[in-house]
């Protein structure tokens, strides 16, 4: 049978070319997306930058470890992590020659020729300089008070007084040099002594001693790096690892939605392949072929087409994924170093999409199979086209097990609060999407009637052979309608999703603040100082509420839905706050308990901790410090912002990230707005009303998860597009013979074209109609979901992502359909009516 697969491929390509177009795209689609997200968990490691010259570096524990109930450690990294003690800078400088690092918000800020600095900049004394590699290019290094080493891409010159922002507040210094820039971070050099006075304590210690006494000196109290390990110190390796850990679970939903629909349209294309190839296989089945035969035939043709589409489509890969890789780094989805670089991940990827492109394949012809063996050699002699039965048993539990999933995620999202929603919602549309993929040809029937229905009363047979011709031909309708599905659905359904869910927390943001009139946010820097704090409280007729950003970790109480086998360490997000402003100044969704009796001795925790007023919790502050604290008040959980508020005593070395301002009784507003604009001038700070700093937010907001679903959605819509095109083409090549009769019948060339683009609008019709049903669904869901809410939010509609896709599907399916078409009539109509 391999024989003969292999000389029906050769003699019949032209059968076979949408198959191998449909495995070669679905195999290019994995490995690219493989490669990406290999880089993603294997590119952590990289050489050096900040210390690349020291030889071996004490810093504070970076992460927050315990033992978990099933023996093993749980890590989670700290916020702020904690300095050395001046005891263990003792010990370490004992062992051998160690050199102190801090590491402390600086800032440049636009005067003169000076350009601002990135909100990243940072401080450090210039002795640390010649770890990093740091060169002075003009000028000389700071040695005084005053003094500061500027960056070259700042535009100062050596003798030219600038203004540097610190955490005190903004102040004025005279620069020495400039140093070269680097790719790992922003910084600021002053002296030894100037930077001591800035931050005190020692973030890092460089000890030139041997690594095995530093350890043995240091013992437990803080962790010691040499070799490859000191890349760990460098200062955006965190926001790094982050930024990995997102193009991983973005890659992954991306992978998983590619692997989905290649498996279905591979699926798709098979059956309707066999479909067609109905006659030829009876033919075989006439000259004495079993249906053992007949079967293992399509599994060969598919195991050879499975093999040189999957090649090909891995060296396609192999040239995509670097390029979406250099794309995600360009658009800010992953490090400016990200890169897919040639080695055994790159040849493992490449194998398992081999692998799994040749696995679609024989997967994919498995029903085509069954379905090929039940072919009678009569059929040989059959010209209709009718597709008698379209569903099976299987796909029949599959479409069914999908719906009811997709039902139970839909009413989850109500009963569940917001918090939540992230990590159900976002999953009910595609269940309900592989239903109507699966279930479309018992609902295409009904649908084409529908929409049928106000054409059937015109003139002619047109409407009518329309009509018929889609609801006859069932898998080839089917076999476009699922991507068209896909394609419509997906995209818009996630759009609406993630638009809701971030509408959501800003409206839950903006209500905790809407009593205030005014704010004062950061401008183009990562915080307020303490001199914005002050200027602000002294302006006359107001009342003020400064908020500091800040993280706690805590085991959150038993809670068998979320936690079954038992609630792991997890990071909160926490805000600290003056317990007096709570109630006037910032509102809080308190379901139990009173936020006035927040001090520093309690709480106030959401219902995601599982925990009532009056408990105890065991919580670790932003720097790995244990305390206990008593429970005050629970808050309604929230699909954003924090879930836990503390005193300002807990803020640790975070900057305010506003200053809240209220007017009093009897205040001018128009004077007051005046004073605040005149307090912050020069401050890198700006007062704005609050209603336009709600505005300013919702400009920017959502930004890179949107960017995430334009890749995800734009590649999956791009392999469902052309699904939609090879189905297309196939179908009305095949169709010749129906053409021509039609004209032998008396139909005009004009006539037709009209008809099959009619057939291709129905068809790709049908699919935007029930992708539509499944964008209604799942923001009906979205919208019960939003009336357990204090706070006004309307669900995101679709809408330009809605039309765009569906249009794009619709011009696809009419040129694929057309250009076929007006090429077989222009071939002469009785050569097409003669058997082959």
């Amino acid at each position: 049978m391999l024989n003969i697969a292999w000389y029906t491929l050769r003699s019949r390509l032209s059968a076979f070319t949408g198959t191998f177009i449909a495995l070669m795209l679905g195999a290019a689609l994995l490995s690219t997306m493989g490669l990406v997200l290999a880089a993603s968990v294997t590119s952590h490691e990289h050489g050096p930058g900040r210390f690349a010259n020291a030889p071996v570096i004490v810093r504070g524990e970076p992460d927050l470890s315990m033992s978990d109930p099933w023996g093993g450690i749980e890590s989670e990294p700290l916020k702020e992590p904690k300095g050395l003690a001046p005891a263990l800078v003792r010990d370490v400088s004992a062992v051998g020659k160690a050199v102190p690092d801090r590491t402390f918000y600086a800032q440049l800020g636009a005067s003169g020729t000076a350009r601002s600095g990135p909100s990243d900049q940072v401080g450090h004394p210039w002795s640390a300089a010649a770890f990093g590699g740091y060169r002075l290019l003009r000028g000389q290094a700071p040695a005084g008070a005053g003094e500061v080493a500027v960056p070259a891409t700042s535009g100062a010159a050596p003798g030219e007084r600038v203004t540097v922002l610190t955490a005190s507040g903004p102040r004025p210094f005279t620069v020495s040099g400039v140093t070269d820039d680097v790719s790992f971070e922003s910084a600021l050099f002053f002296s030894d002594a100037e930077a001591a006075a800035l931050s005190p304590r020692v973030d890092a210690l460089v000890s030139y001693g041997d690594v095995d006494k530093v350890r043995t000196a240091v013992e437990d109290r803080a962790q010691v790096l040499a070799g490859a390990d000191r890349a760990q110190a460098d200062p955006r390796a965190h926001a790094d690892e982050v930024a990995l850990v997102g193009v991983s679970t973005m890659l992954g939903m991306a992978t998983g939605v590619a692997a989905f629909v290649a498996a279905f349209v591979v699926g798709t294309t098979f059956a309707f392949s066999v479909a067609q190839r109905r006659r030829e296989l009876a033919v075989l089945r006439a000259t004495g072929a079993t249906p053992t035969q007949v079967g293992r035939l399509v599994l060969a043709e598919a195991a050879l087409v499975g093999a040189v589409a999957s090649a090909a489509g891995c060296l396609l890969g192999l040239a995509g994924g670097p390029a979406l890789a250099d794309r995600m780094s360009a658009w800010g989805l992953a490090p400016e170093w990200f890169r897919v670089r040639l080695g055994w991940s790159t040849l493992l990827v490449l194998v398992l999409a081999f692998l799994i492109g040749v696995l679609l394949a024989v997967l994919g012809s498995g029903v085509a199979v069954v379905r090929a063996g039940r072919i009678r050699p009569l059929e040989a002699l059959r010209e209709s086209v009718v597709d008698r039965r379209a569903m099976n048993a299987l796909r029949w539990l599959a479409g069914l097990a999908a719906l009811a999933a997709g039902g139970v995620l839909l009413l989850a999202t109500p009963l569940l609060p917001p918090a939540y929603w992230g990590d159900i919602t976002p999953m009910a549309a595609p269940a309900l999407i592989v239903a109507g993929a699966l279930l479309c040809p018992v609902v295409i029937p009904f649908v084409v009637r529908v929409v049928t229905a106000p054409f059937t009363g015109l003139r002619g047979a047109g409407p009518m052979l329309v009509q018929a011709n889609t609801v006859s031909a069932l898998r080839r309708t089917a076999a476009t309608v699922a991507p068209v599905l896909i394609t419509v659905g997906l995209f818009s359904a996630l759009w609406s999703t993630s638009g809701t869910l971030s509408g959501v927390a800003r409206s839950e943001a903006y209500e905790r603040v809407r009593a205030n009139d005014f704010v004062v946010a950061p401008d183009h820097t990562p915080g307020l100082s303490r001199a914005v704090v002050d200027k602000v409280r002294a302006v006359p007729g107001i009342e003020s509420a400064t908020t500091v950003p800040t993280g706690v970790y805590t085991i959150p109480g038993p809670n068998l839905l979320v936690f079954p086998a038992g609630a792991p360490l997890l990071p909160y997000d926490a805000l600290t706050v003056d317990p007096k402003a709570l109630g006037s100044l910032l509102t809080l969704p308190v379901v139990h308990g009173d936020a006035r009796g927040l001090d520093d001795r309690s709480i106030i925790v959401d219902e995601t901790w599982n925990r009532h007023v009056g408990d105890t919790v065991t919580v670790w502050l932003a720097d790995g410090t244990k305390k206990r604290l008593k429970v005050v008040a629970v808050t309604k959980a929230s699909a954003g912002g924090s879930a836990a508020v503390l005193t300002p005593k807990y803020a640790g070395r975070a900057l305010p990230d506003a200053v809240y301002v209220k007017l009093a009784k009897g205040a001018d507003r128009a004077a007051v707005q005046r004073e605040l604009a005149t307090a912050v001038q020069g401050m890198s700070a700006r007062a704005v009303p609050i209603a336009g700093y709600r505005a300013a937010v919702d400009d920017t907001v959502n930004q890179q998860t949107r960017m995430a679903l334009l890749i995800v959605g734009g590649i999956a819509m791009l392999y469902t597009g052309v699904a939609v095109a090879n189905t297309l083409t196939m179908s009305t090549g095949q169709r010749a013979r129906e053409l021509a009769v039609l004209r032998l019948g008396g139909a005009t060339p004009g006539q037709l074209l009209r008809m099959v683009a009619g057939e291709s609008v129905l068809v790709a019709g049908t699919g935007v109609l029930m992708a539509a049903v499944v964008v209604a669904l799942n923001a009906a869901g979205l919208w019960a979901g939003l009336q357990q809410l204090v706070v006004s939010t309307r669900v995101t509609l679709p809408g330009l992502p809605f039309t765009v896709t569906a249009g794009a599907c619709l011009v696809v399916a009419l040129l694929a359909t057309v250009l076929p078409a007006w090429v077989a009539l222009r071939t002469p109509a009785v050569r097409l009516t003669t058997t082959e």
